[in-house]
């Protein structure tokens, strides 16, 4: 039997604190861990939780007013805590490389990507001149980056968001570091480039032997790669233990909230486990056990007094609860109440009938004598709504939605096709009659605070509509105070700002804005993407209490097909502006017709196993300023044949679902 791997990293009762308004607080408190070569420690957490702020202390990147006061690092053996800024330089990028969430901000937009990935061998005397811009070529070509010589000499707003996180993981590694620090390195991708990015780290951990340290709020991506979880709460870990053990049986009830709080493949459609209340800021932290005022299971000596990370089962965790006797193995369950009430929506009205809408925007730029390039947004796009059905709509970044979305709401006008709501075909109203019609359809967005004005009380924000529409200021009050009250801030919420308020809360407003008026259509695109997982459930479970008290009817955008299938009654599929499937949710999910579709629900990583193969997609989705010829997915399809790039499928209908697709998969 071979002896265990030695810890690469070590660290012991870290502890970081942070000066704000000449006050020091402690943001990270006592953190310990350790992960070895070929291991995959992974950090889940709410915002706020300290987890960046962990791994900055590591690499003694630490922002400014912020500061180690405490604890030891240990790499290789050597305690780098004490390590001179020129020793901790020579580590840095050579030994330690970190891979950050947004690639755009990261990389230099003045320096073309070959120059960029090369520069750690030049920082390092590793290489110099053209033996450093061959190995940069190599480096992209080893992360799948086709062409890589012509991709060496581009620019990063060139480049998709897949592939410049590939030239951010390409600049990493050169060094061939023995540790590399990820935070949140797929949050900004869509699921079909975040497959292709886990599936690459895989390859390399297993490959080189690399130790990686994971950040992210997704328990799914966590299962998925993770060997080792981490759960961090109020700056302190409070689980940790093997990812897999952990995940199936967790002892800590800040775990098994987080797990609660997002839909799975078993019970996609059941209610979710929001938890209750927000994290706590560091100047509001309650006494004993920082989870206590959120926590369902919380006791008399959880208010008063804070537990350590101690032994259950086979792993640790931080709850008086846990360590006195193991708590339940957690279940989920459907949700009867809408199960019951889908049958009905799908016999109503349709409230809105999308017919054959077209939507292209010219390219600006270019020379003025070369050819007109316009960008395929929508081409020929139909859909319908019933009265109190919400409709989901997916696909990749550039496919679309927010396109449709915007015709919908009349915010942009289409080229052709027509959208007819309430019984009138919209995109021919102007000026008065189609602002009262707006009364009946309002928008969500996806960034709750840039929608909300910054200097203008929330009461006004919220009011402004009504205004707008004539409403007496009053009765403009007394509405603001019912619409606050049903999205549970209540009144005294009218008089704060913006910034007095949570990512949660500034959603909740964003929906009060829209269902001031008398609304019946809420378009909501990605009104959950900004916001952590546990908000999420919040959200979601709000969206959906008020569709059944309101009799509401839903358009929701995602591109993420678990979050979907758990709010839509039906599904929308759009790939490069065409409609690819339709149909049922449920449906949808289980017996996908398209492999367009059957990609994106095998990239979604749940935390249970699927039992079905990852089927991760090559290359990234074509420009749709020049989409391929015949179906658009052609080009990444693994089941094209010759007749796909000759004749554009047409949309076939069974039943209750279409698709577009010369060789569907079959049912089973």
């Amino acid at each position: 039997m071979s002896e265990p791997s030695k810890p690469l990293l070590q660290v012991e009762g870290l502890h970081v604190t942070v000066v704000s308004d000449g006050v020091t607080r402690e943001a990270v408190r006592g953190v310990s861990f350790e992960v070895a070569a070929g291991e995959v420690l992974g950090i889940v957490g709410e915002s706020g939780s300290g987890k960046s702020l962990t791994v900055s202390a590591v690499t003694g990147l630490l922002p400014a007013r912020t500061r180690r006061t405490g604890g030891v690092i240990r790499f290789k053996g050597e305690d780098i805590t004490t390590a001179s800024r020129r020793r901790l330089t020579k580590i840095r990028g050579r030994q330690i490389a970190m891979v950050f969430q947004d690639s755009l901000t990261s990389l230099n937009p003045v320096k073309r990507i070959g120059e960029q990935v090369r520069e750690p061998l030049l920082l390092h005397d590793l290489a110099s001149g053209r033996a450093a811009t061959d190995a940069a070529e190599a480096a992209l070509r080893s992360m799948g980056i086709p062409d890589p010589h012509g991709a060496a000499r581009r620019y990063p707003h060139e480049f998709s968001g897949g592939m410049r996180q590939r030239a951010m993981i390409a600049t990493a590694l050169i060094a061939s570091p023995e540790l590399i620090i990820a935070d949140e390195p797929t949050t900004a991708l869509d699921v079909t480039v975040q497959a292709q990015i886990l599936d690459l780290w895989r390859r390399l951990v297993r490959e080189s032997n690399l130790a990686l340290i994971l950040i992210s709020h997704d328990l799914g991506v966590m299962s998925d790669l993770a060997t080792t979880l981490a759960v961090m709460y109020a700056g302190r870990i409070v689980e940790l233990g093997p990812t897999r053990e952990l995940l199936a049986r967790p002892q800590h009830p800040y775990t098994r909230a987080l797990l609660g709080s997002m839909p799975t493949a078993a019970a996609s459609r059941g209610e979710l486990v929001a938890i209750s209340g927000e994290p706590p800021a560091l100047e509001a932290r309650p006494p004993g056990c920082p989870f206590h005022p959120r926590c369902s299971v919380a006791e008399d000596r959880c208010r008063v007094e804070e537990p350590d990370l101690a032994p259950v089962s086979s792993w640790t965790s931080a709850c008086w609860v846990a360590q006195r006797a193991p708590l339940p193995r957690l279940r989920v369950s459907g949700d009867g109440a809408l199960a019951e009430l889908t049958p009905a929506l799908e016999r109503g009205e349709p409230l809105l009938r999308v017919e054959g809408v077209t939507k292209h925007y010219p390219v600006v730029g270019g020379v003025p004598w070369g050819p007109r390039r316009e960008v395929h947004a929508l081409d020929g796009v139909s859909l319908e709504v019933r009265k109190g059905a919400t409709l989901g709509v997916v696909g990749e970044s550039g496919c679309g939605k927010s396109t449709l979305a915007r015709c919908i709401l009349r915010l942009t006008e289409v080229a052709a096709g027509s959208i007819v709501f309430r019984g009138t075909d919209i995109t021919k109203l102007r000026g008065e009659p189609l602002r009262r019609m707006r009364q009946y359809m309002q928008p969500i967005f996806q960034d709750p605070y840039s929608s909300l004005n910054p200097r203008t009380r929330i009461g006004e924000s919220v009011a402004e509509a009504l205004l707008v529409h004539g409403v007496p200021k009053r009765e403009a009050i007394r509405r603001v105070d019912e619409v606050l009250e049903y999205v549970a801030l209540g009144s005294h919420y009218r008089s704060r700002y913006p910034h007095n308020l949570s990512g949660g809360e500034r959603q909740r407003v964003g929906i009060a804005r829209a269902l001031v008026l008398d609304t019946e259509l809420l378009v909501a695109d990605e009104p959950i993407s900004a916001l952590d997982v546990s908000i999420q459930a919040q959200i979601l479970n709000l969206i959906k209490d008020l569709q059944r008290r309101l009799g509401l009817t839903i358009i929701f955008i995602s591109h993420d097909l678990r979050i979907v299938e758990h709010m839509s009654t039906r599904i929308l599929i759009l790939s490069l502006g065409k409609v690819v499937e339709v149909g049922p949710a449920h449906e949808i999910a289980e017996r996908p017709r398209h492999p367009y579709t059957q990609a994106l629900l095998s990239a979604v990583p749940f935390v249970e196993a699927s039992g079905k193969a990852r089927i991760v997609l090559a290359g990234d989705p074509p420009s749709p300023i020049d989409p391929p010829s015949g179906c658009r997915f052609r080009t990444r399809c693994p089941r094209a044949q010759a007749l796909c790039a000759e004749v554009e499928p047409a949309l076939e209908n069974a039943a209750d679902r279409s698709w577009a697709c010369h060789f569907p998969i079959e049912e089973p």
